[in-house]
């Protein structure tokens, strides 16, 4: 089991910490399926208690913004870590998100 958290803001905004892994993200997949509204809504994820990650964390986000583009919600990502955002950017998927880094990080 992964120690994972996900707590969501008032605003809706919703924190994920711990790992973005292999063994973690059909976890974090299944817990935030229920984020998903759609109608032009916007879904806020911070990643900025993640302590690590690898391309299964990226493709999780590509998947989110998949489903998130056919419910017309529009999803932003902050906080991402150094790796992620190199990987992203490796696999020219920088393009496909919006996402942003953690202090002066650039995708």
């Amino acid at each position: 089991m992964s120690n994972n958290n996900i707590h969501t803001q008032e605003d809706g905004t919703v924190h994920l910490t711990g790992k973005m892994d292999f063994v973690s993200t059909p976890g974090i997949y299944r817990e935030l399926e229920s984020k998903f509204t759609g109608n032009g809504s916007v879904l806020n994820i911070d990643l900025a208690g993640i302590e690590h990650t690898d391309s299964s964390g990226l493709a999780l986000l590509l998947e989110w913004q998949a489903i998130a583009h056919k419910l017309d919600q529009h999803l932003h990502i902050t906080n991402a870590p150094e790796n992620l955002l190199r990987l992203a950017k490796l696999c020219e998927a920088d393009k496909l998100l919006d996402i942003s880094g953690r202090g002066n990080d650039s995708p």
